[in-house]
């Protein structure tokens, strides 16, 4: 707008002058002393006549162009945001996967309007807005229905509208955040832990593979959607003072779930495969009494996000197919996520902590405890592909399965990378 206002001004002072030159040159068929002089030397009226017309045409094409440039600079503000809004529009249907959401441009200003953003981080999104160039400022607003949405005259504001859900084969991201801290949710990660109570080795290191795949999703009643996914995954556990880093401990598992979300409120129930398996070397070092631990579990977990930056989630399940048949049928699980809200390095670092509990008839209905802080390495630009480090604490009966029945405790520091 500054640019606008100095082309007026400029533009206004060369009509004053222009018009002033005019005048003066020509006020009452006058002609100015320049010109008696050239008429003295001889050249005569030919002479003034043709700098006038000259002076004339040049003055008139410089105001014509100005005038032009001022009569479309409005239009190209217009453009501008219209672009914006086409951007915007962009980066949250197919960079985000958002739904149910709105949003209005005017001079820059981007207000984005969603019944929820789902399991999106604000922040990556407001970031990531942000970063188009035009944009000068980025409100997002939730809880708000397509009727509840002002509504904005077309020739004050540029308004876009994202898609309602549809169904699609292998969508991108999830409808339920991953459980951070649960020991035994498939992701790709690496720890050092060292391990102060029960017989497994005393330092540990552990490297697990795995993940969660949307297969299909669709839209839901309550202005939510459904999917199906693949869960599969890899547990294992390296004895770092053996010679070979023995292979101590091996955990498997597989299944299927169903998931649900609305707004900030989501849950799935998981019908899934664990068994368990010792190391070759672990078992010619040690000689132990192997426990052949495998099962099927049926649970239900919910989550709930009180605010962007603060979840919390519970649920329980029950065992079939159990082995040892022994075993405790009964699970419980809650616990509590905290990401930051603030960013380090223009939204590349974000400090987030977990803590999980787990309360089986397996281990006699002691409480485990998982807890887990560090730093968040993240693009605002790439979805919810994350990589965390992150300090460790375990305490309570072991997840690896051979070991389930033993109590244990450590600490760590590990490497998680979440798609």
């Amino acid at each position: 707008m500054s640019a606008l206002r100095t082309i007026g001004y400029f533009s206004k002072r060369w009509l004053c002058f222009s018009q002033v030159l005019h005048t003066t040159m020509f006020r009452q068929g006058k002609q100015i002393p320049m010109i008696q002089t050239l008429a003295s030397l001889g050249l005569g009226s030919t002479v003034s006549i043709s700098i006038h017309r000259v002076l004339r045409k040049r003055t008139t094409v410089i105001v014509v162009l100005l005038c032009l440039l001022l009569g479309w600079m409005p239009p190209a503000i217009a453009v501008e945001d219209s672009y914006i809004a086409g951007y915007a529009a962009a980066v949250l249907q197919h960079e985000f996967n958002a739904t149910n959401a709105s949003l209005n441009v005017k001079d820059g200003v981007v207000t984005v309007y969603a019944v929820s953003l789902g399991t999106l981080d604000r922040t990556k999104v407001q970031t990531a807005l942000e970063a188009i160039p035009g944009v000068t400022r980025v409100e997002i607003i939730e809880g708000i229905g397509d009727s509840e949405i002002p509504v904005t005259p077309a020739t004050d504001a540029i308004s876009q509208k994202i898609p309602e859900p549809e169904s699609k084969f292998l969508p991108d991201g999830l409808l339920f955040d991953p459980l951070h801290t649960d020991p035994r949710w498939p992701h790709f990660s690496v720890a050092y832990r060292d391990i102060s109570k029960g017989s497994e080795p005393k330092t540990t290191g552990s490297a697990n593979f795995g993940e969660t795949f949307a297969i299909y999703r669709d839209a839901a009643p309550f202005n939510g959607q459904w999917e199906i996914a693949f869960q599969g995954g890899v547990f294992s556990v390296f004895d770092l003072d053996a010679s070979s880093k023995d292979l101590v401990n091996a955990d498997y598992t597989a299944g299927l779930l169903a998931s649900y979300r609305t707004g900030s409120l989501s849950g799935f129930i998981r019908v899934h495969h664990q068994s368990s398996h010792l190391g070759d070397e672990f078992i010619l070092n040690n000689q132990p009494n192997r426990i052949n631990l495998s099962y099927e579990e049926f649970d239900l977990k919910l989550s709930y996000e009180l605010f962007n930056w603060f979840r919390v989630y519970g649920g329980g399940g029950i065992l079939v197919n159990r082995d040892p048949s022994t075993l405790g049928r009964g699970t419980s699980q809650f616990g509590a996520e905290l990401t930051s809200p603030w960013t380090l390095l223009s939204g590349k670092i974000r400090p987030v902590a977990y803590a999980d509990f787990q309360v089986n008839e397996r281990s006699n209905w002691t409480v485990n405890r998982s807890l887990m802080a560090g730093l968040q390495f993240e693009n605002a630009r790439i979805g919810d592909r994350k990589l965390q480090l992150l300090m460790e604490y375990y305490k309570g009966a072991s997840p690896n399965g051979q070991f389930y029945s033993q109590q244990t405790e450590w600490i760590g520091i590990g490497l998680h990378l979440y798609y």
